[in-house]
């Protein structure tokens, strides 16, 4: 941990050798830095910007050869991903084009972004990607029992409540009918789309962090995108997003979307504790309010019913106890 914070701070400098200082770009600002191993910095030649990307270690979600490989079917099939000016795959680190500073946070155009989503299902993806089911995204729905909860009660989880969640979970799925499959970005979200006007058509929508991409349930990112932790989305957009899509979509949008849910309030706790970034628990209220929402879908009883056997309610944020949260969780 301290070795990731220490590389992340001398990044920041303008005089650190990396891909972009040895190709002649000068440092500008620091872009971003997520709740992943990855972090984002601004540089300037002959008054043209680029985006420096750094990614620490080779896990899952955070390949770079995953991101070029995926960053170019995307152009190929007609959307805006990121050109990729240099790429060191040895350290870490690709020189990509710079979509600018607007993000769909800041000009929010969610019929364009549910455009876009459109587009990808109709494509025949060509891509070798792993299947969502078998993904640390889908087994991320049991951390809110791993994390969140030991964080609740103050105490290690007893023997089988972690798997009789999860047999609830498969209940549930089992009595629905086959999702449709595809293409799925995984982390499609307001801050993960650019706002690019001087394009055309769907082209106006920049799509970043798209290596974790998966073949996976089709509904997965218009949840991801409608039910963001990170914003309020207005009802009437939600609706109109919605509008004429199937009972199978519907029911699959509501179980990945609680799914999700569960996953991020487990996530915030385990980012607070494990990983030093405690802001993340600022978007607690917005997640027990969707699950809160969630819980009164007729298909949802069995999840609701566990829950109120374990006396755990999402009608308002409880106080947690994460002091030594480590030793009491069972990852």
């Amino acid at each position: 941990m301290r070795l990731r914070h220490w590389r992340r701070n001398l990044l920041s400098q303008k005089n650190v050798t990396n891909l972009a200082v040895s190709n002649g770009w000068q440092f500008v600002e620091p872009v971003a830095e997520d709740g992943s191993a990855r972090r984002y910095d601004r540089y300037e030649k002959s008054g043209k910007s680029a985006i420096l990307m750094s990614v620490y270690g080779d896990t899952p979600g955070h390949r770079l050869a995953d991101f070029v490989r995926i960053g170019g079917w995307l152009r190929d099939v007609g959307l805006s991903a990121p050109e990729i000016y240099e790429a060191d795959e040895a350290a870490g680190e690709l020189l990509l084009e710079d979509f600018g500073p607007v993000s769909f946070k800041d000009q929010p155009n969610y019929q364009l972004a549910g455009d876009v989503l459109a587009h990808l299902s109709a494509q025949g993806c060509t891509l070798e990607l792993p299947h969502y089911d078998d993904s640390h995204v889908h087994a991320g729905r049991g951390l809110i029992m791993r994390w969140f909860v030991p964080a609740l009660r103050g105490e290690v989880n007893p023997d089988g409540l972690i798997e009789a969640y999860l047999a609830v979970w498969d209940e549930i799925e089992v009595g629905l009918p086959p999702c449709p499959q595809g293409f799925t970005h995984i982390d499609f979200h307001a801050e993960n789309l650019m706002w690019l006007p001087g394009r055309e058509g769907l082209q106006r929508c920049g799509i970043l962090d798209f290596q974790g991409a998966m073949i996976g349930p089709s509904p997965y990112d218009l949840v991801n995108l409608l039910e963001d932790m990170r914003a309020d989305v207005p009802a009437d957009i939600q609706n109109k997003l919605l509008a004429g899509r199937s009972e199978e979509f519907l029911a699959w949008y509501r179980v990945l979307g609680t799914q999700l849910h569960c996953r991020l309030i487990g996530q915030c706790v385990r980012w607070a504790v494990r990983d030093g970034k405690p802001a993340y628990m600022h978007y607690m209220p917005r997640l027990f309010g969707y699950m809160d929402r969630a819980l009164e879908d007729p298909i949802l009883s069995p999840l609701r019913q566990f829950f109120e056997d374990q006396g755990l309610r999402f009608d308002q944020v409880p106080a947690l106890s994460l002091d030594g949260l480590r030793a009491r969780v069972q990852e």
